[in-house]
């Protein structure tokens, strides 16, 4: 037995000489058709996204292979260490089984159907001399293995405590393949998923760019570029190009539309302000002022000035609430949290408030967020039967979240045609708007919108990840 060389790692060397494998000889298969959207990238998708955060500013990537070792995911939030993985070509497509490469912590831990670390010199082939990397087999219920949860870094990088960091991750991974459902039937999360760089890999890809001009442009590698696509394709729900780009026109033909009829809500609103207003205010101080330079004789005449001054303010105050109607001034003027404060003390239902929104937004996001709080509160008072209405908005820096429930009849009708607009209201800014309506249980309306200006993810501002 060789000196200071772990018995599972002799024993992978052996298999690797058996396969016929050379230690000086590199050649990592490449394959690419990948499992996109079957249960395993459904399952797996929110835990990566969880761990990736977990590991942000640390020079460790994280990728998720099959069964058979084809790495079917990547994520790493440090440009120096995407550089490193593509160096070795362990990127989406490519296959690291035992058989292949030799000695290495996926391929390894497949063979061995157990964990595996290889650090350093451990690796069979020359090439991963300079890695080090951590794997966990996930299974399913049955206990058969579906796939492997890989951290790899820098050998210099490596700690021991990335192999219990891998074991949890491959544990909920199982646990949500075991309990879930078919990723198929699961609905498209919409673009306000996306990352940054996945919305200008979208729209380079939409401006018939090819992958290597995006790579280029972009300072990414080839297989980067080819790993957000299939992200953009999986959360959009789509499957090709052509639906992409399609995807991308409809949304920016949802939000020109919305911002038309925003601007003229906004004209008729200053129309009304600086027109009808006014006009009804002078004359209202006109007939004041002829009631009150007529005699006390007239007092016959000054009633019926009385009433229509009276009848004038009472058109005013129609006026301004019809106004308020077509868009808030106070919105405007003062922003976000005043508005929605307004409307929840003009509620006839009972509303517990919560409004945290310590700047500006983009007028468009402002906007709908008004009414879309406005719409729920008035399906409330028409429909649900309700005690209390709770209020939850809160923004922070990418993305505005509110909430609307009550404790209502429920059975709310998703597809009815205010819940309609609004739904396209949100989407037409790249959000979410989610109902949830038992009967009996109340109805929930929850909106994600992003907060800021649509322009923000240009290339220049990105940061690439």
């Amino acid at each position: 037995m060789i000196p200071n060389v772990r018995q599972d790692i002799l024993t992978s060397w052996q298999r690797s000489v058996v396969a016929g494998l050379r230690p000086d000889h590199f050649v990592v298969p490449y394959q690419p058709d990948l499992d996109d959207d079957g249960p395993l990238r459904w399952a797996a998708t929110p835990v990566l996204d969880q761990v990736a955060e977990e590991l942000d500013g640390t020079r460790v990537g994280l990728l998720l292979t099959d069964a058979r070792g084809q790495v079917v995911d990547r994520r790493a939030a440090d440009t120096g260490t995407l550089a490193q993985l593509d160096h070795i070509e362990l990127a989406p497509g490519f296959l690291y089984g035992e058989d292949l490469i030799g000695t290495n912590a996926i391929g390894t831990a497949i063979a061995q159907r157990a964990p595996s670390v290889v650090t350093g010199t451990e690796h069979f082939a020359d090439a991963l001399t300079s890695m080090a990397c951590a794997a966990i087999p996930v299974t399913d219920g049955a206990g058969e293995m579906i796939g492997v949860i890989d951290l790899t870094c820098a050998a210099g990088d490596f700690s021991p405590l990335l192999l219990p960091f891998a074991k949890r991750a491959a544990r909920e991974i199982g646990h949500r393949f075991r309990e879930g459902t078919d990723p198929r039937r699961l609905p498209a999360r919409g673009w306000l998923s996306l990352t940054d760089t996945e919305r200008v890999v979208a729209h380079l890809i939409v401006e018939g760019l090819g992958s290597r001009v995006v790579a280029d442009r972009m300072g990414l590698s080839r297989p980067a570029v080819r790993s957000h696509l299939r992200r953009v394709f999986r959360k959009l729900g789509i499957r090709s190009r052509v639906e992409l780009a399609r995807v991308v026109e409809q949304g920016a033909a949802r939000a020109r539309t919305t911002a038309a009829v925003d601007a003229a809500r906004r004209q008729i609103e200053r129309d009304l302000h600086d027109g009808l207003q006014q006009r009804l205010v002078t004359l209202g101080l006109q007939v004041r002022a002829a009631e009150v330079s007529l005699p006390p004789a007239a007092a016959e005449l000054k009633w019926e000035l009385a009433r229509v001054a009276d009848g004038l303010m009472d058109v005013l105050r129609d006026v301004r609430e019809l106004s308020r109607g077509i868009h808030p001034a106070i919105l405007s003027e003062r922003g976000l949290e005043p508005a929605v404060k307004a409307l929840a003390r003009r509620s006839p239902v009972p509303v517990a408030l919560t409004v945290r929104v310590p700047r500006r937004l983009p007028d468009d996001v402002e906007l709908s967020a008004y009414y879309i709080v406005s719409e729920a509160l008035a399906n409330v008072a028409k429909h649900a039967n309700a005690e209390t209405v709770t209020i939850f908005v809160e923004a922070d820096r990418d993305a505005l979240i509110l909430s609307v429930r009550d404790d209502g009849v429920g059975g709310a009708d998703p597809d009815g045609s205010g819940l309609a607009g609004l739904r396209e209201r949100a989407e037409s800014l790249g959000g979410m708007l989610a109902l949830t309506s038992p009967p009996g249980r109340g109805t929930s309306v929850d909106v994600e919108l992003p907060a800021r200006p649509a322009d923000s993810w240009s290339p220049q501002r990105s940061s690439y990840q």
